[in-house]
């Protein structure tokens, strides 16, 4: 509206009196109505418009891309609560089944049948996951933090979520065409649309070159006495104007080269943006495939592993393989668990971004939980 404004004519109405005193006092009141109006020839104040409302509408497409970038980040945290939280009772379980190893190990050492190597190594295991409990539950609780953060609540770490379990976003995302990702994503919309009112603002100051053609009409008067002013005789005029100029030609001209070099430089950020943004894309899709094929992957080595686990438990017991051998076949099995969390984890990521980029609606995959 105020851009635009420049456009219509321009009104304006001035009542003054006034009182001089020369030995005898005289009053004066004066009555003038003035409106004048820019011929818009050269196309000037129509580029200052469009200027105006590409930087409105570039402001608009900055604020959508905020605001998908915190929902973006409120997910990811989310679901790093979550995931941590898994990590947590993943290590409360391997504490709790080595303890009970523990307890056998030293009921097998108290009769004659463990060495008491086996009871150390055992007992610094249980205490080595002691620690990374406590670790973890550290982490849960930044995570926590940080969500609250995110959410405006003050960060005592007791928020409590319903989610939890990570999707398996496992399925193909549509990408589309190029043009599609152009005209979703919000960041490369705020970059064309800056570009856009760049090039208005060369148009504009490349204008403010020329001559300005303006019409400016008046009518007042003036009397000795207020009461009478509205009905003495009102005189008007009409007057039109050129001006053009000339000692200032020098500042304008240079104005002009800064609004040129100005818009170059928004054409190569928008360029940049926008190569960055394909690139994100075509990486985010190869590491979305290579993910799922690592996920599938670790779901088998953790089945495994957990096989493996029992399997050396059991001929330890029976004194067919060394206490190291269960040590090393329950690290494979905790690690292998907990690898297939944080793949889950990572997909869930690499999805986000990925859909960020192409400029899509988060509900549509997001699960019921978080929408």
């Amino acid at each position: 509206l105020v851009s635009g404004a420049t456009l219509w004519p321009s009104l304006d109405l001035n009542l003054s009196a006034s009182e001089r005193d020369y030995g005898t006092a005289i009053s004066s009141s004066e009555l003038s109505l003035s409106l004048k109006y820019e011929f818009d020839l050269w196309g000037k104040l129509s580029a200052s418009e469009r200027q105006a409302n590409l930087n409105y509408a570039a402001l608009l497409a900055k604020y959508e891309q905020q605001k998908r970038a915190l929902v973006s980040d409120v997910i990811l945290n989310w679901y790093l609560v979550v995931e941590q939280n898994q990590q947590l009772t993943l290590s409360q379980e391997r504490l709790n089944s080595i303890t009970q190893n523990l307890a056998i190990i030293e009921s097998g050492y108290d009769s004659g049948l463990n060495t008491s190597l086996d009871v150390y190594l055992s007992r610094n295991e249980v205490a080595s996951e002691r620690s990374n409990v406590a670790s973890q539950k550290t982490a849960l609780q930044a995570a926590i933090r940080k969500l609250e953060l995110l959410l405006g609540q003050y960060p005592k770490a007791a928020l409590q979520t319903n989610v939890q379990e990570i999707p398996e976003l496992t399925s193909n995302i549509a990408v589309g065409l190029p043009a599609d990702t152009v005209a979703n994503n919000p960041e490369l919309q705020y970059m064309w649309n800056s570009l856009l009112a760049k090039d208005a603002g060369l148009a504009y100051a490349h204008k403010q070159r020329f001559p300005s053609f303006s019409l400016t009409a008046s009518a007042g008067g003036s009397s000795e006495e207020l009461a009478d002013l509205l009905s003495s005789d009102l005189g008007w005029s009409l007057v039109g104007n050129i001006t053009a100029p000339i000692f200032n030609a020098g500042r304008l001209a240079a104005n002009e080269e800064k609004a040129r070099l100005e818009t170059k430089q928004s054409e190569q950020a928008y360029l940049e943006t926008l190569f960055n943004t394909f690139s994100s894309i075509e990486n985010g899709l190869t590491e979305s495939s290579n993910l799922k094929l690592s996920y599938d992957a670790n779901i088998d080595a953790s089945n495994n592993a957990q096989l493996a686990q029992d399997v050396s438990f059991e001929q330890y017991l029976k004194g067919l393989v060394s206490y190291t051998t269960v040590l090393d076949a329950q690290n494979r099995a905790f690690s292998a668990q907990s690898t297939v969390i944080k793949l889950k984890y990572e997909m869930l990521n690499t999805r986000l971004q990925l859909f960020t980029a192409l400029g899509g609606d988060f509900s549509s995959i997001l699960p019921k939980d978080v929408k």
